[in-house]
């Protein structure tokens, strides 16, 4: 028996997930409040983790709407 790929096995480098960037951000985003808050500067944690939080969900859902959109193009 043979096995013959079949578009589904072939791999194509589609770049990094939407998610991997979005959390990498996030990360960063803390690494810079915590570089913020050492060097003296005053910041509200409660409001910045929602405006973490919330800015990280909307490029979440941004970036899965946008690949759907690339994936549906690309099938017709």
């Amino acid at each position: 028996m043979s096995s013959t790929p079949t578009p589904q096995d072939v791999t194509t480098d589609r770049g990094p997930r939407v998610s991997t960037v979005v959390w990498g951000l996030v990360v960063t985003a803390l690494g810079v409040v915590v570089l913020a808050t050492a060097a003296g500067a005053r910041i509200d944690l409660g409001l910045a983790a929602i405006v973490l939080l919330a800015g990280a969900g909307v490029a979440l859902l941004i970036g899965s709407l946008a690949a759907a959109g690339r994936r549906g193009r690309s099938r017709d």
